[in-house]
C-alpha cells in the first residue's frame, strides 16, 4: 500500500509535471527577473540621468512644479528618489484637460533644475515582471484564472515530489555525472531541494496575491455581487481614497519641506527610523489639507506603514506602522512574494534561489524526453508524434525564452525611438523571437536532430546576450566601459549580468557539442556496425 501510494504519487509527479511545465518555466523566468525590475526599467531609458540631489532640493522642485502646474487638483502625489523603484523625482495631479475635465498627468521632473524629463516609450522591467501573472495578449481576468490553475498544479508537483524522494536529504548531496536520465535526474532533485522552501513560500504565496479573484464568496456574500460592493470593499480594504473631506475653505499649506522634516520628527519620537518616500496632499491649499507619508519597508511586515499630518499646522492626524489583522497577514505573504523590503544581497539571493526553479523546471522536462528517447527510437514507425512535440516545445522554451528576452533588451536600444507603439514592438519581438526558436525546435526534433537543435540555440542565445551591451554601446553614451568610469554601476551592472550569461549559454553550448551531439552522431553508426556484425 506505501509502495502503491508513492507509485501513484511518482505518476502524478510526473504528469502534472510536464502538462504545466512550459507555462510555469515562463512564469518563473519573468517573475524571476522581477526582482530587478526597477535596474532594468532604469536601463531602458538610457536618456534618464542618474539622480544626485538631495531631499530638501527634490522637495522644493515638486513643490514648484505642484503649485504652477496642479493648482486645481484634489490630490497630489510625490515620490522621492529615495528608493530602488523611484531613481528620479516623480509628481503626479490631476489638470484640466481640453474637455474641462479633470486628468490624471504623472511627470518625472529634474530634482535640481525642474526641467520634465522624458525617455524613450518602453515597457521596462515592468512589462516583464507583469507577465509573470497577467501573461500577455490575453485577457487579465483569464490569465488570472490560468496562472491560478498553473499555480495550483506546482503546488501539488511539489508536494508529491516530497513524497516520491523519501531520501530527499540524501539526495541534496548526490549527482552522479555522465549517466544520462540518472544525472538529469540528480539535477532535478538537487534543485528542487537546495531551495524547496523558497518554490513553496512563492506558490503559496502567489495564490494569496489573488485571493479575492479565485474566492471571491466572502466578499460578496458581505458587499453583494456588481463592480459597487467590489469597490467599497476594497475601498475600505486597502484604505484607499481621502481620510477626510475637504472644508471648501482656502487656506495656506506648510511647504513640503517643512512637512516632511515634521514627518521625520513625528517617526523619531517614535523611535521609528525609517524615511518617508512618498507622500500625497490630499485637498491641497484646502483648510482640512493632509499630508500622508508612506515609509520605506525595511522587512516584510512593514507594509501599510503610514504617518498623516495636518498640512496646514504639521500636526499628527494619524500614525500607522503597519497594517492589522488579516490585512497584515496577507500583506506579510506578498512583501515575501514580491521582495520589495529586501536589500541588495537578499534581491540577488531571491533572484538565484528563482533560477533553482526555472532549472528545476527545466531539467524536469529534459529528463522527460531523456528517459522516453530510448523506448521511442525502438518504434518501429518512428518517434511518435508527441515525443517530438513535446522536445520541439521543451527546447524552444528552455532556450528560446531567455534568448527572447535578450531580444526584448536589443529591441529597446534598436528601434526608431519615435516609433508609435514603440512599447508594444518591443514585447512583439520578444514573442517573435520565440515562436522563431519553437518552430526551428520542432522541426529539428521531428527529423530526430534534437541534440542539433539544442547546440545551435545555446550558442545564438550566448550571441544574443553578448549582443546587448554592445548594440548599449553603439547606441548610447552609456556603454560598459564608460559606465564603471563614472561609478554607474546600475548600466555596468546589467551590461556584465548580460555577458555573464552569454558566458553561461556558451558553455552549455559546449557542452552540449561535446556530450548530446557527439552521442546522437555516433550512435547509429554504432548501431550500423553492430547490425552488419550480426
Amino acid at each position: 500500500m506505501k509502495s502503491g501510494f508513492r507509485q501513484s504519487m511518482a505518476w502524478l509527479h510526473t504528469w502534472t509535471g510536464i502538462l504545466v511545465s512550459w507555462l510555469l518555466y515562463f512564469i518563473f523566468v519573468t517573475g524571476t527577473l522581477g526582482y530587478f525590475d526597477s535596474e532594468i526599467d532604469a536601463w531602458m531609458a538610457p536618456e534618464l540621468p542618474k539622480n544626485t540631489a538631495n531631499i530638501e532640493t527634490s522637495l522644493t522642485t515638486a513643490q514648484t512644479h505642484l503649485q504652477q502646474y496642479g493648482q486645481d487638483a484634489k490630490e497630489w502625489r510625490v515620490y522621492l528618489p529615495l528608493v530602488r523603484s523611484e531613481p528620479h523625482l516623480q509628481v503626479n495631479y490631476q489638470q484640466i484637460n481640453e474637455q474641462g475635465k479633470l486628468s490624471r498627468v504623472s511627470k518625472t521632473l529634474d530634482s535640481e533644475s525642474g526641467d520634465v524629463l522624458e525617455h524613450r516609450k518602453t515597457g521596462g522591467g515592468q512589462a516583464l515582471y507583469r507577465m509573470h501573472y497577467r501573461l500577455h495578449y490575453l485577457p487579465t481576468r483569464f490569465a488570472y484564472y490560468l496562472v491560478g490553475i498553473f499555480t495550483m498544479f506546482m503546488l501539488l508537483g511539489l508536494v508529491t515530489g516530497i513524497v516520491v524522494h523519501k531520501k530527499i536529504f540524501k539526495e541534496f548531496f548526490t549527482f552522479r555525472s555522465n549517466k544520462g536520465a540518472t544525472s538529469w535526474l540528480d539535477g532535478h532533485n538537487l534543485m528542487s531541494v537546495v531551495s524547496l522552501p523558497f518554490h513553496l513560500m512563492i506558490t503559496y504565496s502567489g495564490l494569496i496575491m489573488f485571493m479575492f479573484t479565485y474566492v471571491p464568496f466572502v466578499m460578496n456574500a458581505s458587499y453583494g455581487l456588481g463592480e459597487q460592493g467590489k469597490k467599497q470593499f476594497f475601498d475600505e480594504y486597502y484604505q484607499r481614497g481621502a481620510p477626510n473631506d475637504a472644508a471648501g475653505i482656502a487656506a495656506a499649506q506648510l511647504p513640503l519641506p517643512v512637512l516632511y522634516q515634521k514627518a521625520q520628527d513625528v517617526l523619531t519620537q517614535h523611535n521609528d527610523t525609517r524615511q518617508s518616500y512618498a507622500m500625497r496632499i490630499y485637498h491641497p491649499n484646502d483648510l482640512n489639507s493632509l499630508a500622508v507619508f508612506s515609509l520605506e519597508q525595511t522587512s516584510p511586515s512593514d507594509d501599510g506603514a503610514k504617518l498623516i499630518l495636518h498640512a496646514t499646522n504639521g500636526a499628527t492626524y494619524a500614525y500607522t506602522p503597519q497594517f492589522e489583522g488579516t490585512r497584515h497577514v496577507q500583506s506579510i505573504f506578498l512583501e515575501l512574494h514580491e521582495g520589495i523590503f529586501a536589500t541588495l544581497s537578499v534581491r540577488w539571493l531571491y533572484f538565484l534561489t528563482g533560477l533553482t526553479g526555472c532549472a528545476m523546471i527545466a531539467s524536469g522536462m529534459i529528463l522527460w524526453t531523456t528517459k522516453r528517447r530510448k523506448k521511442a527510437l525502438s518504434n518501429p514507425a518512428g518517434l511518435p508524434f508527441s515525443f517530438k512535440l513535446t522536445e520541439g516545445l521543451n527546447i524552444g522554451t528552455v532556450v528560446g525564452l531567455p534568448a527572447a528576452i535578450a531580444v526584448y533588451f536589443i529591441a529597446n536600444r534598436l528601434l526608431p525611438v519615435e516609433m508609435a507603439s514603440r512599447a508594444n514592438w518591443e514585447m512583439h519581438c520578444l514573442f517573435i523571437t520565440w515562436l522563431v526558436f519553437l518552430l526551428h525546435a520542432c522541426m529539428h526534433s521531428w527529423q530526430n536532430r534534437g541534440a542539433v537543435a539544442w547546440y545551435q540555440q545555446w550558442l545564438m542565445a550566448a550571441v544574443l546576450f553578448a549582443l546587448v551591451p554592445i548594440t548599449n554601446g553603439l547606441t548610447t553614451e552609456r556603454g560598459l566601459i564608460t559606465s564603471i568610469k563614472q561609478n554607474d554601476w546600475g548600466f555596468a551592472g546589467f551590461d556584465l549580468v548580460n555577458l555573464g550569461a552569454a558566458v553561461l549559454c556558451m558553455c552549455i553550448a559546449t557542452l552540449v557539442k561535446k556530450h548530446r551531439l557527439v552521442n546522437a552522431e555516433t550512435a547509429p553508426k554504432e548501431k550500423q556496425r553492430r547490425e552488419v556484425a550480426a
